[in-house]
């Protein structure tokens, strides 16, 4: 005959082995294995972006008394861009200064280490500069770039709107039709470019002169505002082969000679700051 007496979380069975007698009343053990409890999966944790506007980052516009157009990144690495445009044509650059600030209190100031990429001052393609300035968090920028030639621009600015979102990935995706510059100590060379950039922030950009670029643009955790690599191609390009790191940013507010305003900035440079490249485009 045969008995099974479940207890706790194992049963008894008893087993008769009919004819042989050996085994009769015999106890087997059966245990129950433990219930297994699903894991709970691991959700990554990403640190919200800092709430740095009240130390004067941004993204801001503005325009010289001389008619310069101005598009100043403030960014929350302690990093700045100003992209200026020649007077009275908005969408044609004129340069980038880029450095090191620290801020607080309303007032920004820069390390002394500022770098201008300059486009039209003869002898100045890549030279020492400093930008100093006021500002209203959230609200505005006043500032002073002063030039190793002694030439000074002082720029009044708003804060753009566009700092208060995130970036997505698509962000820049299209074709923008513009003109890249590679800038050294040597000088610069200029040149129509197209660039074509992905849904995933890829992008390429053809010279039409046999040299072309490749390179990627990441959303930032603040502004709608890039950080760019880009890779210069190989001969005849300016500088073949260089890796550089930048900014990429599109300005809706930028005027040309097209009905619909608007227009891509993207800056980058080697690690070394002697050589940078910058690419302004519309669609």
């Amino acid at each position: 005959m045969k008995r099974t007496i479940g207890v706790a979380s194992f049963a008894l069975v008893l087993v008769g082995c009919g004819g042989s007698g050996d085994n009769d009343g015999g106890l087997a053990i059966i245990r129950t294995p433990p219930a297994t409890v699903p894991a709970e999966p691991v959700v990554p944790v990403v640190p919200p972006a800092p709430d740095t506007i009240a130390l004067g980052t941004g993204i801001y516009t503005g325009t010289t008394v001389a008619n310069e157009r101005f598009n100043i990144l403030v960014l929350d690495e302690n990093v700045y861009y100003a992209f200026y445009a020649r007077a009275g044509v908005p969408d044609v650059p004129s340069g980038v200064v880029t450095g090191n600030y620290s801020s607080g209190n309303g007032a920004l100031t820069t390390n002394n280490n500022g770098r201008d990429f300059n486009l039209v001052d003869a002898g100045y393609s890549l030279t020492a500069a400093n930008l100093t300035a006021s500002y209203t968090p959230g609200k505005a920028l006043q500032a002073q770039l002063n030039y190793r030639n002694g030439r000074i621009a002082t720029v009044n600015t708003t804060y753009s709107a566009d700092y208060n979102y995130i970036a997505t990935a698509d962000g820049l995706k299209g074709t923008y039709y513009g003109a890249t510059e590679v800038i050294d100590t040597t000088g610069h060379g200029p040149g129509f470019a197209r660039l074509d950039i992905d849904a995933n922030g890829k992008f390429t950009v053809d010279g039409g002169t046999g040299c072309s670029f490749s390179g990627s643009a990441t959303p930032r955790r603040q502004g709608k505002v890039y950080n760019v690599s880009i890779t210069l191609g190989g001969p005849p390009c300016r500088n073949p082969n260089t890796v550089m790191s930048g900014v990429a940013y599109y300005d809706p507010t930028t005027t040309h000679s097209l009905p619909t305003p608007g227009q891509l900035y993207l800056f980058a440079m080697r690690a070394d700051r002697e050589v940078g490249f910058l690419f302004t485009g519309k669609h």
